[in-house]
């Protein structure tokens, strides 16, 4: 079987098997957005996210070691134009920094943002949450801008890489809203473009950690229910 068609039904299965056991997870008790101290809340989110490292990583990681020819840095991991990548990176950083900034404010990602729907947050818990945005993302980006996009690559070329790998990356952010679907897009097309001219998925990881750790900071700051505590 061709790669492209593995990496197809393997990110298919994967999302399908996160989202519902994620939704499992998140019926066991409500999660209000005006919580007391949200224990069970912190516990549903983190184990999401550590369910999301798992599946995303594991599976792609399976599917390259035993179906895939090519070796592991194809996929993602090469260092030969890491100069490009740390040209793009301070920019796009920079962008998301000021465009969440705007966006802390509004009504809908206040209803959405910060995960955690706590009342009162300490600096142990923006570390651990930071921590588990940093390995969720590591996989998610392993899998969808290395695994996948470099498979499809490999096969039907730039075109048909970019615009599958968009068009999925879309349609998984639905659940989060139309806002977040529809801007995945552009954002799905720049990153699936620079990992491609680069090599690496470098870039596309830190715009997203940069972009979930500053979305949550900046929301947590403008959130009149939220406080952080020492």
């Amino acid at each position: 079987m061709q790669p492209y068609l593995i990496a197809i039904a393997t990110v298919t299965l994967v999302f399908l098997i996160h989202f519902f056991l994620s939704k499992s997870i998140s019926s066991q008790s409500p999660t209000g957005s005006k919580s007391g101290d949200g224990d069970s809340n912190v516990r549903q989110v983190l184990l999401q996210r550590i369910l999301g490292f798992l599946l995303f990583g594991i599976a792609p990681m399976a599917a390259m070691l035993f179906l895939f020819e090519k070796p592991f840095y194809y996929y993602g991991f090469s260092t030969i134009d890491l100069s490009k990548s740390l040209f793009w990176i301070p920019l796009l950083t920079a962008i998301i920094l000021v465009l969440n900034y705007v966006n802390a404010r509004s009504k809908a990602n206040l209803q959405m943002y910060p995960q955690m729907r706590v009342n009162k947050w300490t600096i142990r818990m923006l570390i651990i949450s930071a921590l588990s945005w940093m390995v969720y993302l590591a996989a998610y980006e392993f899998m969808f801008r290395g695994f996948f996009l470099f498979a499809i690559y490999e096969t039907l070329g730039t075109t048909a890489a970019i615009v599958i790998t968009t068009s999925i990356y879309s349609l998984v952010h639905v659940p989060k809203g139309a806002k977040e679907a529809v801007g995945a897009i552009p954002l799905g097309i720049l990153l699936g473009y620079l990992s491609l001219i680069t090599g690496n998925i470098l870039i596309a990881y830190v715009v997203h950690v940069s972009m979930a750790l500053t979305n949550e900071w900046f929301s947590l700051r403008a959130h009149p229910d939220m406080k952080i505590f020492k």
